[in-house]
């Protein structure tokens, strides 16, 4: 399962009772802990798992989430926190008469069948960033002109993102499922997750005699985390966050003078940001990954301190280091409770939990966090 994977296929592995609750009962999912109707369900039963941040589509079977807005969220009933939505598997068929029961498994996709989309306002965000059309027949051409005068490596996007550059997504730790046991006793390093936006900059050197004689040796991008926002060949857009970050780090400068095929990946937090959640007087920037262009990989722990420091950039607060990996969902959730080290007044989001040679992450959300978000 990824972490696009919104709803899927689970099997109820345990019930308890939520105390003072007659009603309602606790069930064990995919190591996720739901609150669920008492007599719904037994243990062992298979049923459908949706992740909290899914959209339902308005369909009758989800009817009784009209006055969350669809939204799936965590939220706490009695002393119980639910972190998802626990549904029969008739619910496939409520939806899709012809769709047949018996080919289902255990963590099968069923995310595209339900009409569940997933709530990204980072996404949303982006819509001020469409191109307008060029007004002339130059504006239009010039990309490709500019390319074949100056010899660019060319660079493919995937819906507006480069295609050599990952997109920052973690996978929860209810997912890792049997990769926690096959990965026990790695060492790892434990950072705080922070609540922003995530962006990422991106330098290639790359051009001919040509281009450097031009002083266009290089080719430098910002993107949010769908898509390229602006390059050092295209006007930059001021107003948006990663133009006003390289304004203030410069950033563009800073990759420039390191000279290295590199996308530094980070959070950006402060003003106008997921509510400012850190009380932060400015905008401001966390490097919390480094991706090697020329390897294709993710640089370790060590270097990326080194790449850090070589930019004079910060990374974002690393809580322990050379830590082993244990297989123990539960510990992990409980480790993401407490406060944030940006500012100590309020609660962190998480934890993300990665090897020392960046070959395994995932993230662990503090459910704490998650009661206290507004829409």
């Amino acid at each position: 399962m990824s972490e696009r994977d919104l709803a899927y296929i689970a099997i109820i592995k345990s019930l308890a009772p939520i105390p003072e609750a007659d009603k309602i009962e606790k069930a064990e999912v995919l190591g996720w802990e739901c609150v669920v109707k008492k007599g719904d369900f037994q243990v062992g039963d298979t049923a459908i798992y949706i992740e909290i941040d899914s959209v339902l589509p308005e369909y009758p079977c989800f009817e009784f989430m009209r006055s969350r807005k669809f939204r799936v969220k965590t939220i706490k009933l009695r002393s119980q926190i639910s972190q998802g939505l626990v549904m029969p598997l008739s619910t496939i068929t409520d939806i899709d008469h012809s769709f047949d029961l018996s080919k289902l498994q255990e963590g099968d996709n069923v995310s595209e069948v339900l009409k569940i989309t997933k709530y990204d306002p980072e996404c949303l965000s982006d819509i001020d960033l469409e191109p307008q059309a060029p007004k002339s027949w130059l504006k239009n051409q010039w990309p490709f002109i500019k390319y074949k005068l100056f010899a660019y490596k060319k660079i493919k996007s995937v819906n507006g993102f480069p295609s050599d550059v990952p997109k920052t997504d973690e996978v929860r730790v209810q997912k890792m499922g049997g990769v926690l046991a096959r990965c026990v006793g790695a060492r790892v390093y434990i950072a705080e997750k922070l609540e922003g936006t995530s962006v990422s900059f991106v330098y290639r050197k790359r051009g001919n005699w040509l281009a450097r004689l031009f002083g266009q040796n290089y080719l430098f991008q910002a993107c949010s985390r769908n898509r390229i926002v602006f390059s050092s060949n295209k006007k930059v857009l001021s107003t948006h966050n990663t133009a006003k970050l390289n304004d203030k780090y410069g950033i563009e400068s800073r990759m420039k003078l390191l000279g290295r095929n590199l996308a530094i990946q980070g959070e950006c937090i402060g003003p106008k940001i997921q509510a400012n959640v850190y009380r932060l007087p400015e905008i401001e920037f966390r490097i919390f990954s480094a991706f090697d262009l020329d390897k294709q990989a993710y640089v370790g722990y060590y270097e990326l301190v080194k790449v850090c420091d070589q930019l004079g950039l910060p990374m974002v607060p690393v809580l322990a280091i050379d830590e082993f990996l244990l297989n123990d969902i539960k510990y992990y959730v409980e480790l993401s409770k407490g406060y944030s080290a940006i500012n100590p007044k309020v609660l962190r989001e998480g934890l993300v939990i990665r090897t020392l040679d960046s070959s395994l992450s995932f993230k662990s959300i503090n459910p704490e966090y998650l009661l206290n978000q507004k829409d």
